[in-house]
């Protein structure tokens, strides 16, 4: 089981696509630490050919730094077990308890220049841009986020 991530770096026109096994917990805070915090996060996980099906794919992120647009889904922790302290998780669970625009907003200065877009799709919004693109090097499912699953938000940061 787990809970399994997508992740898909794309620079110089080349996109590399990444699973983690157990990515998906912490996609919502490393997500909000910016870019260069995002890449070694998934310094660790495999790279793959293809991405998963949007059932399976509990959290990930796209960077595409060509175009600067960052794009990311998943789901925050109900709760953090630090004691005696604030957690630097529950400013972000609190944003996000507001809406994905809160949530955007709270962690776009660690995305200066880029747009920001939450979209629950999820892996079915990676393949989506990667047809945008014309990248055709990963291999994507057929979409299947049902019909009620939230329309994106954006940002520019």
């Amino acid at each position: 089981m787990g809970h399994r991530a997508n992740y898909v770096i794309i620079e110089n026109n080349t996109a590399t696509a990444y699973y983690d096994q157990w990515g998906a917990m912490g996609c919502v805070y490393i997500f909000a630490d910016g870019p260069t915090a995002a890449v070694e996060a998934i310094s660790e996980a495999k790279t793959v050919t293809e991405l998963m099906e949007w059932a399976y794919a509990e959290g990930g992120y796209l960077l595409d730094f060509d175009e600067k647009v960052a794009i990311g889904f998943g789901f925050p922790f109900d709760e953090f077990d630090e004691e005696d302290e604030e957690s630097p998780g529950d400013e972000i669970n609190s944003a996000f308890a507001k809406s994905e625009e809160a949530y955007l907003r709270l962690i776009a200065p660690n995305w200066k220049g880029w747009k920001l877009i939450w979209d629950d799709h999820g892996v079915d919004a990676f393949a989506t841009y990667l047809q945008s693109r014309a990248i055709t090097s990963i291999k994507c499912q057929t979409p299947s986020f049902p019909e009620t699953t939230t329309p994106p938000v954006s940002l520019d940061a």
